[in-house]
């Protein structure tokens, strides 16, 4: 008999010690704010009071304020930063422009990387890492083929659910890794392609009435399908290893490959296929910036360069990313839901769609060391703000208790042996024709609206960063 669908939540935001709402940051700038024209008054006399009272009460509004999550002295820093950014040209890309091959390479975040082809002991595929020359970390893929799971009994469900925690659980053992990434990427297809690979596949030697069956379900098959690939990127920091720090590239890829080859999705719902060669993440990366190169033949893609795979020119505006001709738009994850949700909660992002679009959870496994002094951290931080408000005589709101019942929650399970995991969702779409553009927005705007309760928001000045989150590529905002 199987078991009801299990439901899952208790997620958190990290916070610090503040006052209130307030992070720790946050109650810094407003404690300064308040010190600062005591000080100046003491030294400069009342004359000072009409400037610096209106200037400190002006950066505690706007500390205090949010906007879409963010407070709005953050929000405002991080406009200023990206118009100074545009007006100095540096979020513009233009490839064709570079000196020399020397100094082709691919547009922001994604500049300091290589693609290096390794082939391991075993005589298995050649594997493709992504060497980011910057942090010395190298990032490595794994294929993967995603079960269904809409008709499956809900014990098997659940038995997914806990088998990809405790996939999560094992990472935490893995020393040198920094971050992983789990990557759905959905594109419309004609269903023409369907259609082809059934038709080379009939045997003429088969039976008459067998081959006007397939004919039949071919002609009756929807003419609109989806394309779907999945896949996992680990990014590892080698000079991290206890054991045996590398002491060159090839040492290092070696240790990336243990990591890769030690990862076991045994009942977490996905089979993996391969891992990825130089060629699966140059076809990725190629077919992020150009859509309609995804599907070029592999002779096309094995005559690239890495520097090649970006695109020839970029524009990375406030919302909204350009790049060869295609637009794309990306989210970020602003609140995690909070009542709990299904195993399905994801359902409506991942589902195929008018336009092209890629979903990226993105984590970080604490080791134990760390998860244990995070949470000890977390629950003083809710401690302190509740003697805060007893001291105050403020009375505690429903939302602050939960809160503090989810810290304290998080302590004793990680204290029985539970692992820490923090995490994040990213969203993009892309279009080649910007007329779409608007109609896009609305159906990832939909579709996160029925998401139970996941609430987004544009990555606003990011737009460049959020979309390479999604590649294969080790740009991971969590590690």
């Amino acid at each position: 008999m199987s078991q009801d669908p299990m439901l899952y939540g208790g997620w958190r935001r990290s916070r610090t010690l503040g006052i209130g709402h307030l992070n720790g940051a946050q109650t810094a700038v407003v404690v300064v704010s308040l010190i600062v024209p005591i000080i100046v008054l003491n030294t400069a006399g009342l004359g000072t009071l009409p400037v610096t009272v209106p200037l400190a009460l002006v950066i505690m509004a706007l500390t205090v304020w949010q906007r879409h999550g963010t407070p709005l002295l953050s929000f405002l820093a991080a406009r200023l930063r990206w118009q100074w950014a545009t007006m100095r040209g540096e979020t513009s890309f233009r490839g064709q422009f570079l000196a020399s091959p020397q100094a082709l390479d691919l547009p922001g975040v994604v500049a300091p990387t290589k693609l290096l082809r390794v082939q391991d002991t075993t005589g298995r595929e050649p594997v493709g890492l992504v060497w980011n020359q910057r942090t010395g970390h190298m990032t490595a893929s794994l294929l993967l083929s995603p079960a269904g799971s809409l008709l499956a009994p809900s014990d098997a469900q659940n038995g997914s659910a806990a088998a990809w925690g405790e996939t999560l659980a094992r990472l935490a053992d893995e020393e040198t890794l920094m971050g992983a990434a789990v990557t759905i990427q959905v594109r419309p297809s004609s269903g023409q392609a369907l259609s082809d690979h059934i038709v080379e596949r009939v045997d003429p030697n088969a039976p008459a009435a067998a081959r006007r069956a397939v004919r039949e379900l071919v002609a009756r098959a929807p003419r609109a399908s989806a394309q779907l690939a999945a896949w996992l990127t680990l990014t590892v920091d080698p000079s991290r290893s206890t054991a045996q720090k590398p002491k060159n590239p090839a040492e290092a890829a070696a240790e990336t490959l243990r990591v890769l080859d030690g990862v076991d999705l045994s009942g977490a719902g996905a089979d993996i296929v391969r891992r990825a060669t130089d060629l699966d993440v140059m076809r990725l990366v190629r077919g992020a910036y150009a859509p309609a190169d995804m599907d070029a033949p592999q002779e096309h893609v094995a005559e690239l360069t890495w520097h090649e795979a970006g695109p020839v020119a970029a524009e990375d505006g406030w919302t909204v990313y350009r790049h060869d001709g295609s637009h794309s738009v990306s989210w970020v994850l602003r609140e995690a839901p909070r009542k709990p949700v299904p195993y399905d909660v994801l359902l409506k992002l991942l589902a195929p769609g008018t336009f092209a679009r890629r979903i990226t959870l993105a984590y970080r496994v604490l080791p134990t060391e760390e998860a244990a002094a995070v949470v000890e951290r977390e629950v003083n931080a809710s401690d302190a703000r509740a003697e805060y408000r007893r001291r105050t005589q403020r009375s505690t709101t429903r939302r602050e208790r939960v809160d503090a019942a989810h810290a304290e929650r998080s302590a004793t399970e990680e204290a029985l042996g539970a692992g820490l995991v923090q995490w994040s969702v990213y969203v993009t779409t892309t279009v080649e024709n910007p007329d779409d553009l608007p109609a896009a927005i609305r159906e990832v705007e939909k579709a996160a609206k029925l998401s139970g309760g996941l609430r987004f928001r544009y990555a606003y000045g990011a737009q460049a960063a959020a979309f390479a989150v999604g590649l294969p590529v080790g740009i991971n905002p969590l590690a």
